[in-house]
């Protein structure tokens, strides 16, 4: 059996779209994946039986701490042990750690290893210091030995390109937005009769994280200023129960306990994509809402042009569900060429929007079938180095 080998420092492998349909077509073809990285949450799918996974640690620091020293050299130790045993040809790199160990491995060997940088966030100088800057740095630097790049869209590409100073010719670069396969929906969970919602009212979805970045503080707002429309009722659903700590665990839990408002906190895991298709598909409409800070790296400019690194807002693409988003510049432009739901530039206005704006289906699946889908788009990435 063929290999190949994927490097990252990232603990969510799993739920990422992109990486499992490129682990389905890379089993269709007979082809075993070697996974070095930190233990995954939540494991591998069950089938994905091509998908080996090697325990690794991966840090910026190579030699500095003692207590990493032993683990550093065992992992690439074992990398390059696999690389030779497997007769592995092809290295991809996940976000900036797995390709400063990507660079590492190809310094090394050469034009014997084809290194392919798999982006799914950019970090910006600009925005950095500290651990951060120094990632970026060690980024940049090994950028130089990327032989080809997975990014989202047009826009994510000439940011990391310009970022990172990388030149590579246009048939080097593949863009494949963070969107799931096709699902077949094998069964529909009944909303309404589950959370006890009124007939009357037309069901919104959020599923996600809990943060201001995420829109957690917009939802709120809208309730509690009354923006929001009363004909449709919201339910915001997590996949782990809201932490006592979390700053908006009480305004959460008090928008759900009070009978007049249309919400519903809704905490409940999903063992995979089809489980929480399954879920999804009950919905009239969605919310995938992105406010930038200065947090932390990931919620800056890589947040403000998020565009198809969106996994939920495929998600319900595919589904064909409209869907409500934050402003950006592939959301802009895609918004103009296909229905898709609405682009909202205030949250002030999202109770006129859902009251004023005609919803469909169609423009939502029309913008899955012709741009979203990323079977072929893998498949073709695929061929450049099998």
């Amino acid at each position: 059996m063929r290999s190949i080998a994927i490097l990252t420092a990232n603990n969510d492998t799993f739920t990422n779209p992109t990486l499992i349909t490129l682990f389905h077509i890379l089993k269709k073809r007979e082809v075993e994946v070697l996974l070095f990285g930190p233990q995954q949450q939540p494991s591998c799918p069950e089938n994905l039986t091509n998908v080996k996974e090697y325990s690794s640690v991966l840090r910026l620091n190579l030699f500095r701490n003692p207590k990493y020293f032993l683990k550093h050299w065992s992992t690439y130790l074992w990398i390059f042990h696999y690389l030779f045993h497997k007769d592995i040809k092809t290295l991809l790199a996940v976000d900036p750690m797995g390709l400063i160990a990507g660079g590492r491995v190809k310094r090394i060997l050469g034009k014997k290893i084809h290194l392919s940088y798999l982006s799914f966030e950019i970090f910006f100088k600009d925005e950095l210091k500290g651990h951060y800057l120094h990632l970026k740095e060690k980024e940049i630097f090994y950028s130089k030995y990327i032989d080809s790049l997975l990014i989202q869209d047009e826009k994510r590409r000439d940011l990391l390109l310009n970022e990172n100073h990388i030149t590579l010719n246009s048939e080097k670069i593949a863009l494949i937005p963070v969107s799931p396969m096709k699902i077949e929906i094998l069964e529909k969970i009944d909303i309404r009769t589950k959370l006890n919602i009124p007939l009357n009212k037309k069901l919104v979805v959020y599923s996600g994280s809990v943060g201001e970045w995420c829109g957690t503080k917009a939802i709120i707002e809208a309730f509690d200023n009354g923006f929001w429309s009363n004909d449709y009722w919201l339910v915001f659903h997590t996949r782990k129960p809201i932490d006592s700590y979390n700053v908006f665990y009480e305004k959460l839990l008090r928008l759900d306990t009070d009978t007049n408002c249309p919400f519903t906190l809704h905490p409940h895991p999903f063992n995979g994509f089809e489980e929480l298709a399954g879920f999804l598909t009950g919905f009239d409409l969605a919310l995938a809402l992105y406010y930038p800070n200065n947090e932390n790296p990931y919620y800056g400019k890589n947040m403000l042009e998020i565009g198809l690194s969106s996994g939920k807002f495929a998600m319900y693409m595919m589904l064909g569900i409209p869907t409500i988003v934050t402003p950006c510049d592939i959301y802009n432009q895609l918004i103009k060429k296909f229905s898709f739901g609405a682009v909202l530039e205030d949250i002030s206005q999202i109770g006129t929007v859902m009251s004023t704006t005609g919803f469909s289906k169609g423009g939502a699946l029309d913008l899955y079938n012709t741009s979203l889908d990323p079977a072929n788009r893998l498949a073709l990435y695929l061929d450049q180095f099998e």
